[in-house]
């Protein structure tokens, strides 16, 4: 299953992955407490409505573990 959306992918995205319109730090953050707060309310479409991003991106977000070093 993962190979054959990784293959779906790269045919979408020839050029790699590069959204169009990006979210800050504090958007990605409220996107993830939604999703977490309520999986069946607020799924990936709905969330990519409400953000105005594709749900690619929301997948990408939501899968994402990265966080900035407290550092910066």
């Amino acid at each position: 299953e993962w190979r054959t959306h990784r293959q779906r992918m790269k045919e979408i995205f020839p050029e790699g992955w590069n959204p169009t319109r990006k979210l800050s730090r504090e958007a990605m953050e409220a996107l993830r407490s939604l999703h977490a707060l309520d999986k069946e309310m607020f799924t990936t479409p709905v969330l990519a409505n409400k953000f105005k991003i594709s749900p690619e991106a929301v997948r990408r977000i939501l899968r994402s573990k990265w966080e900035p070093s407290k550092e910066k």
